[in-house]
């Protein structure tokens, strides 16, 4: 074929053969997914699995050109494995599924491929990936898009920076009392309106979650128990919706943008510094209950006030007809016309007597159903540059060998990296994994092998024992099922330490970590280890297997010495090991000391806060 001689030119006749005889996987069939998919079939993998959990909805078509209107509803991976039968010349395998699903997709099962290609959009999935890729040490390619920005990045585990070796930006929440009283932007009035007003009405399974709550955002007595009996009134305007009872919408109206408006115009406090609410005028509603309109405006045009209070009443109407027909439980959904209407006009709404600026539906939609704007060129060049990346990963370019891993090149458009305006495209090279990263520098990591017979009879023990045997670790240690943050044994409590590792709910796919909880006289710990457990059919010594993973010592420097010393032990004149790996200092308090930040902490006091704050984060003990 034309496109493997031009591949073939590329990497060569022997690298063409390896390259037909690697397996990789790409996670996301959406809109870098697809582009991913696209370009490993024409670069001539031999194997390609593609993962992704969810159904295709309409919003997708204008940039994801796998799919058709017909697709709708359909999941993403078997469809797009179809859409691309024609000029395929790879073997590919679909998967519709979680990939956090340790059931379905086992550490043994990402074990397989030769490289992984992330094309997700949500945090927690990326994450996982990453740390799955540093347990099982295969080079990962992370990429992402946002408009006309995007970013490659080659990550190769315990050698480059991994994904969570750079902070990053955590999704935007709101305290209930902005939300509930004191909205100041339109997301504000959003967020109300789909999470709160919607499901109260037409969501009988989330109904009744706020009532729950105790992170209110504020300490006023009064405020809060004015929250509290909204919530228990809107019980009673559910059963005006349950009853099917249009002549009543007028009376959702009053008491959302009438009463509870006067109730919060009543606590003084909240008004000192803010301006205002409005209240809804009557007349506007008693109108708007009167009049008949067949058709619903365009979506991308702003409407007054009193336009905004119309359609409220006319899909109000709509959404009771749906409830009656049987769908008690309604979700919103941005691409259902009738709950994004309802959430769009209660919002616009709520910010005119809020003195916000409304926004259109499509604007609405937008915000409300988290759409992050999406570019098909981008998508593709940052999928194209992935790709391309992937070949100097596995070291497939015969005129460019990548002899260090720090030698590989990330890249981001300009606008994102702000290096540069004069170009597209900046691509600086990787960096070495950063020591204070709680993936791939705080903690070192292995698979242990176990049989489903060692599971259940070696004792948690007997697991200490060789985990101190093999690693060098002192006899105070610590023990953290960081599967869900479970305390399993240390110094000072062993009640589950005579129990078998099945007894304590370990399993498939659990994640241990230990912890150096006594360290030396010079303050310096074993590095913290955290083993993933995979059980194995078959045989094994002993029915188990730690892996060969080298396990450093850190030295910790002691708060509140003299900056000299410091200056002399990061010199390595006070510290005498060749193992040790030192820590770097950063801030100066106003007497000259060198103070250490909190996640630096020695590990036998961020045990012992941990175990009293109950923090745990990515299975590391953090503290706040």
């Amino acid at each position: 074929m034309a496109r493997e001689s031009n591949i073939v030119k590329i990497v060569g006749k022997e690298n063409f053969q390896r390259l037909r005889s690697l397996k990789c996987l790409i996670v996301g069939a959406g809109g870098i997914g697809s582009e991913l998919l696209k370009d490993c079939i024409l670069m001539g993998f031999g194997e390609i699995h593609i993962v992704d959990l969810d159904t295709i909805d309409l919003s997708n078509l204008n940039r994801q050109f796998l799919f058709r209107h017909r697709d709708i509803k359909q999941p993403k991976s078997t469809t797009a494995v179809k859409a691309v039968q024609h000029f395929n010349n790879s073997k590919l395998v679909p998967y519709q599924g979680n990939i956090m699903d340790t059931v379905q997709f086992p550490l043994s099962w990402f074990d397989q491929f030769d490289i992984i290609f992330n094309g997700l959009d949500n945090l927690a999935a990326r994450r996982y990936v990453n740390k799955i890729a540093q347990f099982i040490s295969k080079p990962l390619l992370e990429s992402g898009t946002s408009g006309f920005d995007g970013y490659i990045q080659p990550i190769i585990p315990g050698e480059t920076e991994c994904f969570d070796c750079t902070k990053k930006e955590t999704p935007k929440t709101f305290p209930v009392c902005t939300i509930r009283s004191t909205p100041s932007q339109p997301v504000h009035c959003i967020v109300w309106a789909k999470n709160f007003l919607f499901n109260q009405l037409f969501n009988e399974e989330t109904s009744s979650a706020d009532e729950t709550s105790t992170d209110w955002g504020t300490e006023n007595k009064e405020e809060i128990d004015r929250i509290r009996q909204e919530t228990n009134e809107l019980h009673e305007l559910r059963q005006i919706i349950l009853s099917k009872g249009e002549e009543r919408i007028k009376d959702i109206l009053t008491k959302l943008f009438v009463k509870d408006i006067e109730k919060l115009l009543r606590i003084d406090n909240l008004w000192k510094t803010r301006t205002k609410p409005t209240l809804l005028d009557q007349s506007l509603i008693d109108d708007a209950s009167q009049a008949v309109t067949n058709e619903t405006q365009s979506l991308s045009s702003m409407w007054d006030i009193k336009e905004q209070i119309i359609q409220f009443f006319a899909i109000t109407k709509k959404l009771m007809q749906r409830v009656h027909n049987g769908e008690t439980n309604i979700e919103f959904d941005k691409d259902d016309e009738d709950t994004l209407l309802f959430v769009a006009t209660a919002a616009n709404i709520r910010s005119h007597i809020f003195n916000i600026p409304m926004k259109t539906v499509f604007d609405i939609k937008q915000i409300a159903g988290n759409i992050i704007p999406a570019i098909a060129t981008t998508n593709a060049i940052i999928a194209g540059l992935s790709t391309l990346t992937a070949l100097r990963v596995l070291n497939l370019l015969p005129y460019e060998p990548t002899k260090r891993s720090t030698d590989l090149n990330m890249a981001f458009t300009a606008k994102a990296s702000n290096l540069s305006k004069d170009r597209y495209i900046t691509n600086p090279r990787l960096a070495p994994p950063n020591p204070s990263c709680p993936v791939g520098g705080k903690v070192c990591r292995g698979v242990i092998k176990i049989t489903q017979k060692g599971l259940n009879e070696i004792r948690l023990s007997k697991l200490v024992k060789l985990i101190r045997q093999k690693y060098q670790y002192p006899e105070e240690i610590s023990v953290i099922d960081a599967s869900n943050q479970r305390l399993l044994a240390d110094f000072d409590f062993d009640d589950l330490i005579e129990r078998s590792l099945s007894q304590v709910n370990l399993h498939d796919g659990s994640v241990i970590l230990f912890s150096d909880e006594e360290g030396t006289a010079e303050a310096i710990y074993r590095k913290s280890l955290e083993l993933y457990i995979e059980v194995i059919d078959g045989s094994l010594k002993d029915e188990i297997q730690l892996p060969d993973v080298e396990v450093p010592t850190v030295a910790v420097p002691v708060q509140n010495t003299a900056h000299t010393d410091h200056v002399e032990e990061k010199q390595g004149k006070s510290v005498n090991n060749e193992n040790v790996i030192e820590l770097d200092f950063d801030e100066k308090s106003e007497t000259g000391a060198v103070k250490r930040p909190a996640p630096e902490e020695a590990p036998e006091n961020a045990l012992k806060r941990a175990r009293k704050d109950k923090e745990y984060v990515d299975g590391l003990i953090e503290l706040d």
